[in-house]
């Protein structure tokens, strides 16, 4: 499974038209869209794909837990597998025998259920990166791959994380013994389109990038000798928009209602003793605020949202909420009503039936993978799809 961060349904005809992705378009089943959840931010969606579960079973509501009065270059994120309240494919396939890795996926940190790890975690100041990562990953594997090719990434920005990404992969495929199951997370078109802005000429460049990453694996799959056993599947979590015009939401709630928002980006979720204040305040201040919408406890609940979330808001669009410090171009964490809120899905491989399908639910991925290899997901939300 490789993820395409930040590829909506409105990108398909884009990325679909590049040669390495249209070649797996090809007999394939595939859905350009795919509903995904709510927050439409990439750790609860990458959870979700991975669970079959909406946030408010799989327990990861957002990037970060709370941490209202810590400075956001040092906040703590969602790093550790454990921090999951339910099984995940990963879990079900080592249950099963399989050999698994992981590259680059959210929220996999210390993961015992993979035999190779490399997860996705951000030092943070004063924080040694490599140390860190043999402190999440698997130490070994990621020793004996940073001895061989640790010269051959520039840096772990962007590009050159995901072409690292796609370099272990080709060297999983040329091991002795190559995984049975592998997920992937590609970050390019994301970063690019926060920095840039969405129709960027950079976000133009990533989404080349990416087919060319996702045409290595497929290529070292084919070289291994697996091409004809093995099923791909191409997936995304949401997409982006313009968002120039900030709003300091965390600090008007504070300064006049003494709650604090926690920014998804063009959301917010609102915590406090006093919600009721809140909510007044920011009817009263829609517009100034640049707030389109309000979420109430029932709303939240019935998107299947954290359970923890009493009231929520979402942003007009061009709008985006800020805590503190830098603002992005491109953003996301808007509602599901939103164009970019509808992903990608591809399945293609042996046993799978080609077709399109004119819509599916982002949770209905995770089953139906664990159906492709014979597994269970005992607390999936989503209902495999018939393949």
């Amino acid at each position: 499974m490789i993820s395409l961060d930040a590829a909506s349904h409105e990108d398909a005809e884009q990325l679909f038209a590049l040669p390495n992705l249209r070649a797996l378009q090809q007999g394939s089943l595939f859905c350009s869209r795919v509903n995904t959840i709510y927050p439409t931010i990439t750790y609860p969606i990458h959870v979700s794909l991975i669970t079959g579960c909406y946030p408010n079973k799989h327990g990861i509501p957002h990037n970060q837990p709370l941490q209202a009065d810590t400075p956001p270059v040092l906040r703590k994120w969602y790093w550790e597998v454990g921090q999951i309240k339910v099984k995940t494919l990963h879990q079900a396939a080592k249950e099963a025998g399989l050999d698994v890795t992981s590259v680059l996926w959210p929220v996999t940190g210390k993961n015992p259920y993979t035999r190779r790890n490399f997860p996705e975690i951000l030092p943070l100041p004063g924080e040694n990166a490599a140390l860190k990562m043999l402190r999440y990953g698997t130490p070994l594997w990621i020793l004996q791959t940073e001895l061989s090719m640790g010269k051959k990434r520039e840096s772990i920005l962007q590009p050159h994380l995901d072409r690292y990404a796609a370099l272990l992969c080709e060297q999983l495929y040329a091991s002795k013994k190559p995984p049975d199951v592998l997920t992937v997370h590609l970050v390019d078109l994301d970063y690019m389109r926060h920095k840039y802005g969405v129709h960027s000429v950079e976000a133009r460049q990533a989404m080349e990038r990416l087919d060319e990453n996702v045409g290595r694996i497929v290529q070292a799959v084919k070289e291994a000798g697996l091409y004809e056993e093995t099923c791909f599947c191409i997936v995304s979590d949401h997409g982006q928009q313009d968002a120039p015009n900030g709003v300091y939401l965390d600090a008007l709630l504070k300064k006049h209602t003494g709650c604090r928002a926690q920014t998804l980006g063009m959301g917010a979720y609102v915590f406090g003793d006093n919600l009721q204040k809140a909510r007044k305040y920011l009817d009263e201040n829609m517009e100034p605020l640049g707030i389109k919408r309000l979420y109430n406890a029932d709303d939240i609940r019935a998107m299947q949202g954290p359970e923890n979330v009493q009231l929520a808001v979402d942003a007009r669009e061009g709008v985006c909420f800020l805590d503190e410090g830098k603002q992005n171009l491109g953003e996301h964490g808007f509602g599901l009503d939103c164009p970019q809120a509808k992903t990608l899905f591809l399945l293609k491989g042996p046993g799978i039936r080609p077709g399109t399908l004119p819509e599916m639910d982002l949770v209905q991925i995770a089953p139906t993978l664990a159906k492709v290899l014979g597994l269970s997901l005992p607390d999936a939300q989503g209902q495999a799809l018939e393949i």
